[in-house]
C-alpha cells in the first residue's frame, strides 16, 4: 500500500491520481479490506485530507528514496510520531494480527500509521537494499524488492518487459548493422 500510494504520482508524466476527493477515494477503496472501517464514512472526506495525504506520499517517498538506513529510519520516526501510531491487535481476519493506528482519526493519520509501519518492517527485517527506484529509462516509481536474491531493477514486469524488448531490438539493429 505504502508504495502504491508513493506511486499515485508519476513523476516522468506528472500525472497525479491523488488530485481530488474520488482520486483519494479509489485509492483507499483498492485497500478496503486492509482496515476496519467501522467508523469511515466516505462523505467525510474533503480536499483537506487529499492535500494531506499528498503531503505523506512526499514524505513517504522521501524515505523510499534515502540513501541510508538512518535517513530512512528518521523519516519514518518523524511520520509515526506525526500520526500517532498505536498498536492494536485486530481480529478482522481469519488470524489476529498487529495493526499500527493513530489515537486520532483521519484518512490522512491512518495512511501514515499504517504505511510507515509497513515500511519500517521491512527496513528493521530486511534492510534498506530492498527500497529501489524502477531502473527503466522512462520511469521513476518507486518498489520494494520482494525477490529472494533481491535481484529487482523494476517496478513491475511492464517495465521490465519494456526494457528487455528495447534492448532486444537494439542488439538486432546493431547486428544488422555488421
Amino acid at each position: 500500500m505504502a508504495v502504491d500510494l508513493v506511486n499515485t504520482v508519476d513523476r516522468a508524466s506528472g500525472d497525479d491520481q491523488l488530485t481530488d476527493v474520488d482520486g483519494l477515494l479509489a485509492f483507499l477503496d483498492r485497500y478496503a479490506s486492509e482496515w476496519d472501517r467501522d467508523d469511515f464514512d466516505p462523505k467525510a472526506i474533503a480536499p483537506i485530507h487529499v492535500e494531506r495525504v499528498r503531503r505523506l506520499r512526499t514524505r513517504l517517498r522521501a524515505v523510499l528514496e534515502a540513501d541510508t538506513a538512518e535517513e530512512a529510519a528518521d523519516g519514518l520516526n518523524r511520520i509515526l510520531i506525526d500520526v500517532q501510531a498505536t498498536p492494536r491487535v485486530s481480529l478482522h481476519s481469519e488470524h489476529p494480527h498487529m495493526h499500527f493506528e493513530p489515537k486520532k482519526r483521519g484518512v490522512a493519520k491512518w495512511l501514515g500509521a499504517a504505511t510507515a509501519m509497513g515500511i519500517a518492517t521491512v527496513l528493521v527485517d530486511q534492510g534498506i537494499e530492498r527500497f529501489g527506484t524502477c531502473a527503466s529509462t522512462t520511469c521513476v516509481d518507486s518498489f520494494i524488492d520482494t525477490s529472494r536474491n533481491r535481484s529487482r531493477l523494476h517496478c513491475s514486469t511492464t517495465c521490465a518487459n519494456r526494457e528487455h524488448v528495447a534492448a532486444h531490438r537494439r542488439r538486432a539493429v546493431a547486428v544488422s548493422e555488421n
